[in-house]
């Protein structure tokens, strides 16, 4: 009896570990910071004194907008795990509407190639996923909620917030 307890939990065990290795959640690098330092010599009268001028100068890898469009259409809404999936999806659209310089013309191509190969059932799912990925965007841009960005290389530029209307400009196409 106490062996076939030891088998049963040795066995659901294995399962939840395998169940967690299983689950893979991509979060993106962490953004990495360039510090540029100068040194000029100003001579007056015989005197040399050195200045230094620092810049630093952020660089965020940002997604292709069809691996974030990908992300959505594939965003598994209603499973475990999917809030925190839908939070990166989240901060990667914000990503690449801060960082990717984006060209409104190559996003309304690149979006209708996209629709262009999904079936109507996909999307619908889109339709639906991308409700959900769009009210936890907004929430971020409204609330400065970036409790979990340690986890994700969106980050605001110079402290001010996401930019809403940077994220209403991609919307307005991706949302149709």
């Amino acid at each position: 009896m106490k062996k076939t307890r030891f088998i049963v939990f040795a066995c659901v065990f294995i399962l939840m570990l395998a169940t967690l290795c299983a689950c893979e959640i991509t979060f993106g690098e962490e953004p990495t910071t360039t510090t540029t330092t100068t040194t000029t010599a100003a001579t007056t009268e015989n005197t040399t004194e050195p200045s230094t001028t620092a810049t630093t100068e952020l660089k965020v890898e940002t997604d292709s907008l069809d691996t974030i469009l990908n992300l959505i259409k594939d965003y598994p809404l209603g499973t475990a795990g999917s809030s925190v999936k839908a939070d990166n999806i989240a901060y990667r659209i914000l990503n690449f509407t801060e960082y990717s310089g984006f060209d409104i013309n190559d996003v309304k191509n690149d979006y209708n190639n996209f629709v262009d190969g999904l079936s109507d059932t996909q999307k619908l799912v889109y339709g639906e996923n991308f409700a959900e990925i769009d009210y936890i965007v907004r929430k971020i841009i409204k609330e400065k909620d970036y409790v979990s960005l340690s986890s994700y290389t969106a980050v605001p530029k110079d402290g001010e917030g996401f930019s809403l209307l940077n994220y209403e400009t991609l919307y307005d196409v991706i949302s149709k």
